[in-house]
């Protein structure tokens, strides 16, 4: 079991996007960050149309939905 302080966003996501990308695989933990953030996007067409994320892409990815979001 991994402990992660939910106190601090920055580790909370952090940690989230490295268990789900390790886990999920970068299009599993987009697919599933689109689905858990208001699945923004036409996925069935993006998906094949990019590459493979990195964690720091994945990261960036993150932290723009979460802008979005909460506008």
């Amino acid at each position: 079991m991994i402990t992660v302080d939910i106190d601090d966003a920055t580790e909370l996501y952090a940690t989230g996007t490295r268990i789900l990308n390790e886990e999920l695989g970068p299009e599993g933990a987009r697919a599933f960050l689109s689905l858990s953030l208001g699945g923004r996007g036409d996925w069935t067409k993006e998906k094949y149309n990019q590459p493979d994320m990195t964690e720091a892409e994945l990261n960036e990815f993150v932290e723009r939905a979460k802008a979005e979001t909460v506008d």
